[in-house]
């Protein structure tokens, strides 16, 4: 009987994953556009769709090198460059941040325990994308294991190196990478003298203003003071406090304000408040595959939390989860996260690694393996994303005008009926930091206009006016002064 409980345990978990990609076929909001397969051996790690709005993406492909594919006809991406991993120092490209007309690629493989490499960071030159130029490779000869992420803000470059935590690079001369720290955070967390498969490693990351948020894999979520760049120092970190005799894994990790969506490989999602790093609480978790149930270990299970985005006007944040290949989670209510929307069913023998969401399109990347899940064919799969930001929850059902909008130093906003007396109206940045809160015009006889003044960087905001759970978003531009 015992033999036969973890084999129920597993039924269970199948059946109820098979039944949420069936209620998933009818609602879904995801139209494919293409799928592009991956030469043998080539396993795709990320997609980044030109930031600039020039019609290509660019591929990390490990050892496959970067690839650029001209997409103005997106249901027949063309191949058009290949940077490979000779161009590259012989490393095998892992993950791809672009900034600007620069790309900045996380080098050195990381899978496998014999044919790992050195950590590196390349940077490419893309003003022609269709024929970018190799600006300069940085590796660290001392160490081995890889990296698996990198993101650049201003002057410098954040990147995971695995074992060794996360290197800060000053990129400033694009062809004269340096060094600046090598940090390795606290190893003895959650568990002491951690050995195999329990020592930490320093996978997906955010940086915000003096703040670094580490996934470290085992070792749960860190928060690095990276106010001094050449000693950064850990302030805070957190494990799940539920599944205590399970190993978890935490990936990658996304930002909305005061809280932290975190990617955790076969345990979901968790939602975390990070409002003190010193005191980090956990808010929600998005579990569906019971992790804490005897029967759902990291080989075999259905799903696997990988690569995480965060959409705010939408509320929602689209995972690549393995063999469940893609879960779309409405996070408005945060303590209460659900299943909105998603891709794939977990019996096709096909699995996700990345997943990337620019506009109205959504690109998943799937890898061959045999390790943790089944997946047979390697490529990256292409959606349009027929989606209008509002339909989940309710809205405010007044017509508003904002004006103007691009907008520079203030903005207007009018309902065109009576205005409850509890309602507000905030701005946010791209990244769910709320800027400010609008304050009625006094001497509007109906309440019923706000306005806001003030100086913030250009780029996107999004303006949300609440009355209790219900709710209204407008996307807005800001182009400075």
């Amino acid at each position: 009987m015992k033999i036969l409980i973890p084999f129920v345990w597993r039924a269970i978990l199948i059946l109820g994953m098979l039944l949420q990609t069936f209620q998933l076929c009818s609602q879904t909001h995801l139209s494919q556009l293409a799928d592009v397969p991956a030469p043998f051996l080539t396993v795709p790690q990320t997609v980044v769709e030109d930031e600039l709005g020039r019609p290509y993406y660019y591929l990390a492909a490990k050892s496959g090198g970067l690839q650029v594919f001209d997409i103005q006809s997106i249901t027949n991406p063309t191949l058009v460059k290949t940077v490979s991993k000779t161009d590259l120092d012989g490393l095998e490209v892992m993950d791809a941040f672009q900034q600007g007309n620069f790309l900045y690629l996380a080098l050195g493989n990381f899978f496998g325990s014999s044919n790992t490499q050195t950590p590196g960071l390349g940077i490419l030159d893309i003003s022609d994308p269709a024929n970018p130029v190799v600006k300069d490779v940085w590796r660290d000869t001392t160490e081995m294991n890889g990296s698996g992420f990198v993101t650049v803000q201003g002057d410098y470059a954040y990147l995971g190196g695995m074992l060794v935590g996360f290197y800060i690079l000053n990129v400033h001369i694009p062809d004269s990478i340096k060094l600046v720290s090598k940090t390795q955070p606290d190893q003895n967390f959650p568990v002491q003298n951690p050995s195999g498969p329990a020592v930490p490693r320093g996978r997906g990351m955010a940086i915000r203003n003096d703040l670094l948020y580490l996934c470290y894999d085992a070792g749960g979520l860190r928060i690095m003071d990276i106010s001094d760049k050449s000693h950064p120092q850990e302030i805070g970190h957190y494990i799940n406090p539920g599944n205590p005799n399970k190993q978890q894994a935490f990936n990658n990790i996304a930002l909305n304000g005061d809280l932290a969506y975190i990617a955790v490989d076969y345990c979901g999602m968790e939602v975390l408040n990070i409002a003190n790093p010193a005191n980090i609480t956990r808010t929600g978790w998005w579990n569906p595959w019971s992790c804490e149930s005897p029967s759902n270990l990291w080989v075999g299970s259905p799903g696997h939390s990988n690569q995480i985005i965060f959409d705010f006007a939408s509320q929602l944040v689209f995972l690549s989860t393995g063999q469940s290949e893609l879960s779309i989670v409405d996070v408005s209510d945060p303590a209460q996260p659900q299943l909105f929307d998603g891709y794939g069913a977990t019996d096709d023998q096909i699995g996700t690694w990345g997943v990337t969401f620019r506009g109205n399109r959504i690109y998943l990347t799937y890898i061959l393996a045999a390790i943790p899940f089944s997946s047979n064919w390697a490529g990256v799969k292409i959606f349009d994303w027929n989606y209008s930001t509002g339909t989940i929850r309710p809205k405010i059902k007044s017509e508003i005008s904002v004006s103007p909008n691009p907008f520079s130093d203030h903005l207007t906003v009018q309902l065109l009926e009576n205005i409850p007396v509890n309602l507000t109206v905030t701005l946010f940045d791209a990244l769910g930091r709320k800027v400010s809160n609008l304050e009625r015009i006094e001497n509007d006889p109906g309440n019923q206009s706000f306005e806001w003044a003030g100086r913030i960087s250009p780029g996107i905001y999004f303006l949300q006016v609440t009355e209790g759970q219900n709710s209204r978003m407008v996307k807005l531009f800001n182009v400075g002064n």
